[in-house]
């Protein structure tokens, strides 16, 4: 009797984990084209995790982990196996590629004094 009603309450967990929504991403939206041929939208979230890294949210759920290096001001990927190529950089924006997915993330987003 135990047992059954033990599994019961176990199965109703994980059906409700399961169906658990993660909260919302804590940060500023930013522009971003997921997956090939996308185009970009402003649905996206950069947030600060210290330190000069910053986690990419994307809609959904996957996320990118960067570092801004602070000798170049270029952003590089911190783990994964993609490997992240700068599109263009200008005194507003730097524009990348990882994986396949796009990304705009405005300077004034990453600088210095918003560390």
């Amino acid at each position: 009797m135990f047992l059954r009603i033990f599994s019961a309450l176990t199965g109703a967990a994980l059906i409700h984990g399961c169906t658990t929504e993660s909260p919302t991403p804590e940060g500023d939206k930013i522009d971003c084209a997921i997956g090939s041929g996308a185009e970009y939208s402003k649905v996206c979230t950069l947030e600060k995790a210290g330190n000069g890294e910053y986690l990419i949210h994307s809609p959904d759920g996957g996320f990118r982990r960067l570092m801004l290096l602070p000798q170049s001001g270029e952003f590089a990927a911190v783990d994964g196996a993609d490997t992240l190529n700068m599109l263009s950089q200008d005194s507003a924006i730097a524009e990348f590629e990882i994986g396949g997915d796009r990304y705009r993330i405005p300077h004034r987003l990453v600088s210095a004094e918003s560390q």
